[in-house]
């Protein structure tokens, strides 16, 4: 419960940082995404962890002066592991996207994820089964999206992440998680 307690602290953290707009610069927030995931399943993790995360994302305005690599959108979300002893994340990061068709669209992104799970390997640990070792604190973070945009505004997407040290830790057993987010463009 403690692990549910410093990860709910860390979203309203973010979530006070994001909660200012000075004045002019109203419409920074170009998307927020919400979602339910299934914790621990995806073709990188085996099932040491389950349950369910509930998931939510901020994706602000496009950073055309980075239009050399795509113009991405920054990102900042939260994905709060809702089974005792399962690992939660927060993270920031840089987001793709492509429309296919004037509906469908993929998206992908790349940054850094900060969680609170086990660090530390101890073969020793009674919870070895169901105990994931990540390594480090701060993992690197993969993501990415298949979509349909219901209006003009709101879509639905199949969303998968990744968490990993990339092998610059100790243990890298890494994190999946799969699920299904609404989204609600400003």
């Amino acid at each position: 419960m403690a692990k549910l307690h410093h990860a709910l602290a860390g979203c309203a953290a973010l979530a006070a940082l994001l909660a200012p707009v000075p004045a002019g610069a109203e419409g920074v927030i170009d998307e927020v995404r919400v979602g339910a995931l299934m914790h621990g399943l995806g073709p990188f993790s085996d099932r040491k962890e389950k349950g369910a995360d509930i998931n939510a994302e901020v994706l602000l305005r496009p950073l055309y002066g980075l239009s050399t690599i795509g113009a991405p959108r920054p990102t900042f979300g939260a994905s709060i592991a809702t089974e005792d002893g399962a690992t939660s994340q927060i993270y920031g990061m840089l987001t793709w996207e492509q429309h296919l068709t004037p509906r469908f669209f993929v998206d992908a992104g790349a940054g850094i994820a900060v969680h609170d799970g086990e660090t530390s390997f101890d073969p020793m640990d009674p919870n070895i089964a169901t105990t994931k070792y990540l390594g480090c604190r701060a993992l690197f973070r993969l993501s990415g999206d298949v979509g349909y945009m219901l209006t003009k505004r709101a879509s639905v997407s199949f969303h998968m992440d990744h968490i990993s040290n990339a092998g610059l830790c100790s243990e890298n057993e890494g994190l999946d998680n799969l699920g299904i987010r609404l989204g609600l463009r400003f």
